[in-house]
């Protein structure tokens, strides 16, 4: 019984190591290959229990794991093997239209685009410049420049454009949400416990 114990410990260490070193997406943000190869290694790592062996197991899950890492090199050094491998954007609309025939390439019906766009908050085609399913599966989009929402630069060249005696604050440095990330801690206090 500790053998079983101690072995699925193991495997769900390398398990682990494994997928770590397939990269950090989410399944939605996987390639085709991604996805094939994540399905493969649940396969071979739940063989184990089917009694394998742990040796074979392991093996078998590495050289998933060492093919994705071969796939992602050759996409990185070519566009064409990039292409095959990962697949391309596809175009699905142009300049406010629907692109209908990548639609019906996609096996994807108008319902699930607009499904997509209302999740990005776009509530009109029509307002969409260009539009892409990515070879994730994500939606790519360009809003036409009347839709496009008005950023903190467009809107201080506006105020100096029509009132040039206004003095208009500069943004101060602050520590973020990001400062942690990037220099390895922060200013604000947190909790011990949520550390």
């Amino acid at each position: 019984m500790w053998t079983i114990f101690w072995q699925a410990l193991l495997l769900a260490f390398v398990g682990t190591i494994l997928v770590r070193l397939g990269g950090r997406k989410s399944v939605s943000q996987m390639t085709t290959a991604q996805l094939a190869v994540l399905l493969g290694l649940g396969t071979i790592l739940g063989s184990e229990v089917a009694g394998k062996g742990l040796a074979k197991t392991i093996l078998a899950s590495a050289t998933f794991i060492g093919f994705l890492a071969l796939a992602e090199w050759i996409s990185l050094r070519s566009n064409r093997a990039e292409g095959l491998i990962k697949g391309k954007a596809i175009p699905v609309i142009i300049n406010g239209n629907l692109v209908v025939s990548n639609l019906k390439a996609l096996r994807m019906s108008v319902d699930d685009l607009e499904k997509r766009l209302r999740m990005a908050g776009i509530s009109r085609i029509e307002d969409v410049k260009s539009g892409t399913i990515e070879d994730n599966g994500e939606l790519g989009y360009e809003l036409m420049p009347h839709a496009r929402p008005v950023t903190r630069g467009d809107l201080e060249k506006i105020l100096k454009a029509n009132f040039p005696q206004a003095i208009i604050p500069s943004e101060t440095a602050k520590d973020n949400i990001f400062t942690e990330v990037n220099q390895g801690s922060h200013d604000y206090e947190v909790p011990e416990q949520l550390h």
